[in-house]
């Protein structure tokens, strides 16, 4: 079977930033290929355009025709994209999240006969007017421009969810998403969890002062300055707070900068590649997430911390009760409760380690990404069989 995915970034290059979609595809093309399949990975977030090969795996680089979704709806580039795709003739397109590259698999897939597996990447991918809402909430100067910014979202909007619509296959990553998207799209999802290979079991931690780490990109939704406060109400733990992620926001980069260098129990790792992150797991004794509840699914962020045996602490989101259910940390409502728990878990090293242990336990049974592809490849043929 061949197979196009469809995706951003090749999360090996160190100068670009990751998203968690990009990290999954990432893994599922090295999977895929691994296993024979014939597999073509179509980047559009690269600056410059080049292609290589690895095996069976194949990666292109076409970069959009320039800035914001004009770039990628741009006819030039939508064209030179279908003929790559043409050339590599595959039965199956994979892409993630609602994005331009939707549009692009779904007139291939109606074009050329290939089934079209689309997959959401948060608890917000059923709602429509995904770039509308994004413009209204992130106004930029100057203001004039606004309406027509809109109406560029919009027609993107409008244009992604019809080409959702015809997928011939719907992923969901959790039962909250599976029931939305049956709502909204009239289809049923199947289940389809994230991975990532699986490492041996974590050592028993011993770098004192405990560290807690909080990774990802600095951006409004990530809630970076939480973390923040939390280490300023902290400074009387015993521990260190460590922050790492890229930081495309320059005030947010600031401030954060700025409080690294005021708060000795804080500090600021900056970008890191993402096969650096395990090096970071390695060392913290717990996970802070402070994402804004409706843009993250599964964080790949949390799975990480699964795989490396730490104990997550989360500000509302708990994909699926993972968390709770689990026992493998804990779920704060508000930004006091969670500093409160923060402090409650470092003074309990006992808690934290048998809490990381079941942790890695929960990784083994559901985040490993050989069960993530053995599931993929047998709805993929299933839904093949169907449309013959």
């Amino acid at each position: 079977m061949r197979w196009a995915l469809l995706a951003q970034v090749w999360v090996d290059d160190p100068t670009v930033v990751v998203s968690g979609s990009n990290v999954q595809v990432y893994y599922i093309a090295q999977e895929l290929a691994r296993r024979g399949e014939d597999v073509l990975v179509l980047l559009s977030g690269h600056p410059t355009a080049w292609e290589r090969t690895e095996g069976k795996l194949t990666l292109i680089s076409l970069p959009a025709c320039g800035r914001g979704l004009r770039g990628w709806f741009h006819p030039r580039w939508m064209r030179r994209a279908e003929d790559i795709l043409r050339a590599f003739a595959p039965d199956v397109l994979y892409q993630r999240g609602k994005l331009p590259e939707s549009v692009l698999a779904a007139r291939y897939s109606r074009r050329h006969d290939a089934l079209f597996v689309w997959c959401s990447n948060a608890d917000n991918s059923a709602r429509r007017w995904k770039f509308v809402r994004k413009r209204l909430r992130y106004r930029r100067s100057p203001w004039w421009l606004l309406p027509a910014r809109l109406l560029e979202a919009a027609a993107a909007d409008f244009a992604i969810q019809r080409a959702i619509r015809s997928a011939g296959l719907v992923l969901a990553q959790t039962r909250y998403q599976r029931e939305t998207l049956r709502a909204v799209l009239g289809k049923e999802p199947q289940l389809l969890g994230s991975g990532h290979p699986l490492p041996p079991p974590p050592p028993e931690r011993t770098e004192l002062p405990p560290v807690v780490l909080w990774l990802a990109n600095l951006t409004p939704m990530k809630q970076p300055l939480v973390f923040v406060r939390i280490a300023h109400r902290l400074q009387h733990c015993n521990a260190h707070f460590l922050m790492a992620g890229a930081a495309p926001n320059g005030t947010l980069r600031a401030t954060v900068e700025h409080a690294a260098r005021q708060l000795a129990n804080f500090s600021y790792f900056g970008p890191v590649s993402f096969r650096d992150t395990a090096a970071l797991f390695a060392r913290a004794s717990l996970f802070v997430l402070t994402s804004e509840f409706e843009f993250e699914g599964i964080p790949n962020t949390v799975i990480q911390a699964c795989l490396h045996g730490v104990p997550t602490l989360s500000l509302r989101n708990d994909p699926d009760e993972l968390i709770r259910t689990h026992r493998i940390g804990e779920v704060a409502e508000d930004e006091a409760a969670l500093a409160a728990a923060v402090e409650q878990w470092l003074s309990d090293p006992a808690g934290r380690r048998e809490a990381g242990q079941r942790a890695y336990l929960l990784a083994r049974s559901q985040f490993d990404i050989h069960r993530v592809v053995d599931r993929l490849q047998e709805l993929v043929r299933g839904a093949l069989r169907g449309r013959a």
